[in-house]
């Protein structure tokens, strides 16, 4: 019986450790990094601003709608709830500074990522 009870709590802890994306995230001066371009489901991310420029956080649905969620100060950190197929940009408005940001999501972790120039 302690060996069924522990089979089904490995399993149990591995398929939630599947459902979380840890990744720190360099974007170069003028571009945009695009997390959850096309079809998803909802998760949450935790952001966190490591580098040494602010970075603004942009929602998009799948309407195309776009909708600023305000901006990631140096040191700041934010939790934002997405929903599905929704794409959240994180833009690097800076001239000559990296973006750093530090994401760790949890829910649907099987998201399209890449990056895109400033529009």
């Amino acid at each position: 019986m302690k060996t069924i009870l522990l089979s089904v709590l490995a399993i149990f802890i591995l398929c939630q450790s599947c459902k979380t994306l840890s990744s720190t995230t360099y974007i170069e001066p003028q571009k945009s990094f695009v997390l959850g371009e096309g079809t998803h489901g909802s998760y949450t991310a935790t952001v966190e601003n490591v580098g040494a420029d602010q970075i603004e956080v942009i929602q998009i649905n799948n309407r195309g709608e776009a909708t600023t969620l305000g901006t990631l100060k140096v040191g700041q950190k934010n939790t934002y709830t997405v929903p599905d197929n929704t794409t959240i940009n994180f833009k690097n408005s800076s001239i000559n500074e990296t973006g750093t940001i530090k994401i760790l999501a949890k829910g649907d972790t099987n998201l399209s990522m890449g990056y895109k120039e400033n529009k």
